[in-house]
């Protein structure tokens, strides 16, 4: 017999939190109260310098040249980019095309060179030592992707030549190399797939290493790393936030993980790899070419901090909810501050849902749908809210092993992301900054109309889409990236949906970022269409995919850039950061 439930007494394990008997009115005027006193004491410590980003100049990619070159809204045409400052080219790819740019003319950049692999998609490139590493995803097999190496940028030619196929496995997403170009680090994904027809194949997440000790193409030596010894520390590893999410058919945790993104330390004896779907962080030793730990990342806390959960709530109507984020970061970067060694986190969300034919999973589920006896630990108030569209009843959440009890409740309500962007220490993965709910509240303030909005068709004017994602993982931040300027630290903070780009900048105290600039590429949201925009080549930064900041030194401007690859766009934009004296 189950024991009644307990109401006053939400079970959670990260962290424990009591309800309280006030009423809800009573609870939401005093998270509003906090929520003022917090942004007044932000607003009164001003950063003393004033940081704009101001776009220079944008250049329109085709997704394929197939029949010609072809240009599309939403069609994928630059997904990453990087730069050999020396020679001022810039490389990106976008599906079956790797382009090389030439950016020495800051104000017109001009496409040299391209080569297109169709049945193929790039998904990854970095520029080191003067050759073009590439991830790519094998479409007509998947098993066999690779990292392919291009020589760069022959201005003689005018081309760009392929030098050698490393096969690395399943879905590889990333590439990244050491700065003396000795080793290559690729994080395999290995994301599920179908095969044979009406099922599913999950093959393992890897971390393979590509050893080039005299030199790229001579003497290569490679080591796959997999997470097979971690199998049977789930348990251990459930406990700080890691998830092992699909289960189906005994499907073990190291076929589970999707190693997406990489960060190696300043002296390249480490890498960090996120796990995003499982909400962990794997530590690589790169002397010793061994995966060291796991790291799960907790979860956010939403109970203090309000949100909007729903697109059926006729506005932006944001309120606390006691619910849990997870904070699921997709790109991340190592950086040194006063000594210490941080990692600085897009917070995007992500969840696994497999659709094959008469094959269907999902881990994820709208509040509504919830059975009602999956949330034994659910206090009452929550639970009434799962069954309002205007409140929690929308809002994603996930239903995986991985959050439940061993009798099958769930331990708390998890839904996707944080919304945001954190700062944690690079040694345990200690929380030393989250942006909380400051990406929403400002986005409310500043640019209204591209509140949780999405290019969701083509033919609506922007405004159209306002509050559709609030229930879905909300702006999904996508993408971070720092620079240092005049003793500053500055955060580039680009948001997918629909594609902002959110600037912070520290000076001393690095868990008190101070907010100075939103940018946006769309030019009006009240007038045309997404497609009218992009047709007169006017809508940039969609889906702020790749961002990368260039310091004066090596700018072909001179000055510090912010290069932008917009993926749903088809752009890349150059920006021009600006930075003043703050005149307060």
């Amino acid at each position: 017999m189950v024991p009644l439930k307990q109401k006053f007494r939400l079970i959670s394990p990260y962290p424990a939190v009591t309800l309280s008997r006030i009423s809800p009115n009573a609870h939401r005027c005093i998270v509003m109260l906090k929520l003022l006193i917090c942004l007044a004491v932000v607003t009164a410590a001003l950063a003393d310098i004033d940081v704009r980003l101001r776009r220079r100049s944008t250049i329109f990619l085709p997704y394929t040249y197939e029949n010609g070159p072809q240009y599309s809204l939403s069609e994928v045409a630059v997904e990453q980019l990087a730069y050999d400052s020396d020679n001022k080219i810039l490389y990106t790819v976008g599906d079956t095309v790797v382009h090389a740019i030439d950016v020495s003319n800051p104000s017109h950049m001009i496409i040299v060179a391209y080569l297109e692999y169709p049945g193929m998609e790039f998904t990854d490139v970095e520029f080191c030592g003067g050759h073009i590493f590439t991830a790519m995803d094998n479409r007509t097999d998947r098993t066999n992707g690779k990292m392919i190496v291009f020589s760069g940028y022959n201005p003689v030619t005018k081309r760009i030549r392929e030098v050698l196929q490393v096969p690395v496995g399943a879905v590889p997403d990333m590439v990244k190399p050491t700065k003396d170009c000795s080793k290559v680090i690729v994080a395999v994904e290995g994301e599920a797939y179908e095969y044979p027809p009406n099922q599913i194949t999950d093959p393992p997440g890897l971390v393979v290493i590509v050893n080039f000790p005299s030199g790229v193409g001579s003497n290569m030596f490679v080591s796959t790393l997999n997470f097979e010894r971690f199998n049977d520390r789930v348990p251990a590893l459930e406990a700080s936030g890691v998830r092992h999410v699909y289960r189906e058919n005994n499907n073990p945790f190291s076929n589970d993980v999707e190693p997406e993104y990489i960060a190696l330390n300043a002296d390249d004896t480490k890498a960090y790899i996120m796990l995003q779907e499982n909400n962990a962080v794997a530590t690589v030793d790169l002397l010793t070419q061994t995966i060291s730990e796991v790291y799960g990342l907790g979860y956010k806390n939403w109970s203090y901090l309000p949100l909007d959960t729903s697109d059926r709530d006729d506005g932006a109507h944001m309120n606390a909810y006691t619910i849990y984020g997870m904070y699921q970061p997709d790109s991340f970067v190592h950086f040194q501050f006063k000594g210490g060694n941080y990692l600085v986190m897009a917070n995007e969300g992500d969840a696994k849902v497999y659709d094959y034919g008469s094959y269907q999973w999902s881990e994820e589920e709208r509040g509504s749908r919830i059975p009602p006896q999956d949330l034994y630990h659910i206090d009452f108030t929550t639970e009434g809210q799962l069954s309002d569209n205007s409140k929690l009843g929308r809002l994603k959440y996930g239903v995986s092993p991985s959050e439940k009890d061993g009798q099958g409740f769930l331990r708390a309500l998890f839904t996707y992301g944080g919304r945001g962007w954190s700062i944690r220490r690079a040694e345990d993965m200690t929380l030393i900054y989250d942006s909380g709910n400051d990406i929403a509240i400002r986005t409310l303030q500043q640019q209204y109309d591209l509140f949780n909005c999405e290019v969701d068709d083509e033919h609506d004017q922007p405004y159209n889409s306002f509050d559709m994602r609030s229930d879905n993982k909300g702006v999904e931040t996508e993408d971070v990236t720092v620079g240092e300027v005049d003793g500053y630290t500055l955060f580039f903070v680009a948001n997918e949906r629909p594609g902002t780009i959110f600037t912070y900048s520290v000076k001393d105290d690095l868990s008190h970022p101070k907010f100075q600039h939103i940018y946006t590429g769309i030019p009006e949201t009240r007038g045309r269409t997404w497609k009218q925009m992009y047709d007169d080549w006017d809508l940039t930064e969609i889906d702020c995919e790749d961002n990368m900041f260039v310091p004066a030194s090596k700018s072909p401007t001179g000055s510090p850039i912010l290069f932008v690859g917009g993926s749903v766009s088809g752009t890349v934009s150059i920006l021009d950061v600006e930075i003043t004296p703050n005149s307060h």
